[in-house]
C-alpha cells in the first residue's frame, strides 16, 4: 500500500535523511577528536574541530531549508509538530559534537593517565549510543509503510529502548569519571580540571540527545 506521502512530488523525510548523514559524520569525528586531545595534538585538535564546525553548519543549512520548505498543509503520516521536533532532535544531536569540539580546543592540557581509559571508553559509548540512534531513523522510511505499526514498529521500539539502556551505562562511566577528576582536583591546574568536567559534560549531552530522538520515535509508535 502506497503511504499518503507518495501524493507528494518530494517527501520532507528526503531532506531529513540529508540531514542524519550530516549527523552521522558528525559523530564519526567524536573519538578521533578526544583521541587528539588526550594526546595532547593541538593542530590534529584543530584540524578535526574545523571539520565538525563545517559539517554543523552544513547540517544548518539543510534544516533551515526544511522548516522553509515544509509546507504547513502538507498532509503527513506524523504530526506536523511531531515531524518539526524530530528534526531539532536531530539538530541538538549535531550542535553536542560542536559543543565538544569547542571546549576540546579551548586549551591544550596534559590528561592525568588514569583518566585516559575512561574517556576514550565514555566517547565511544555515546558515538555508539548515537549511531543506535541513527539506525532507528533510517527505519523511518518503513515505519511509514507500515503506519507505525506491526513487527516494524516493535523492532524500533525495542531499538528505543535499548538506548535508554546504553545511556544509563552512558551515565554510570560519567560518574566514575568524575569521581577520578574530583579526586586529583589539588593537582590539576584550575583550567585543566574546568576543561575535564566540561569534556564529559559535552560526551553526556550527545548520548542524552541521541536518546531524545529514540524517545521521540516511540512517541510516533504510541499515536
Amino acid at each position: 500500500m502506497r503511504t499518503i506521502l507518495n501524493l507528494f512530488a518530494q517527501s520532507p523525510f528526503k531532506p531529513l535523511s540529508e540531514h542524519m548523514i550530516k549527523v552521522a559524520e558528525l559523530l564519526d569525528m567524536v573519538e578521533p577528536l578526544i583521541e587528539s586531545f588526550i594526546q595532547k595534538d593541538t593542530e590534529k585538535v584543530a584540524e578535526i574541530s574545523s571539520k565538525i564546525m563545517k559539517a554543523e553548519h552544513q547540517a544548518d543549512v539543510i534544516k533551515q531549508k526544511i522548516r522553509d520548505t515544509l509546507p504547513k498543509s502538507l498532509f503527513l503520516p506524523v504530526d506536523r509538530k511531531d515531524f518539526m521536533q524530530l528534526l531539532s532532535a536531530q539538530d541538538d544531536l549535531a550542535d553536542s559534537v560542536e559543543d565538544l569540539a569547542v571546549v576540546a580546543r579551548f586549551k591544550a592540557i596534559d590528561v592525568p593517565a588514569s583518566l585516559e581509559k575512561l574517556l576514550k571508553e565514555i566517547s565511544t559509548n555515546v558515538v555508539t549510543i548515537g549511531h543506535e540512534a541513527i539506525k532507528i531513523l533510517k527505519e523511518i522510511d518503513l515505519m511509514m509503510e507500515t503506519s507505525f505499526s506491526g513487527p516494524e514498529a516493535k523492532k524500533v521500539s525495542k531499538w528505543a529502548d535499548n538506548i535508554g539502556n546504553l545511556e544509563w551505562k552512558a551515565d554510570k562511566l560519567q560518574f566514575k569519571y568524575l569521581q577520578k577528576v574530583f579526586e586529583k582536583e589539588d593537582e590539576l591546574s584550575k583550567g585543566a580540571f574546568y576543561i575535564l568536567i566540561e569534556i564529559t559534560r559535552k560526551l553526556g549531552n550527545i548520548a542524552d540527545n541521541s536518546e531524545k530522538i529514540g524517545k521521540i520515535l516511540k512517541l510516533f509508535l504510541a499515536k
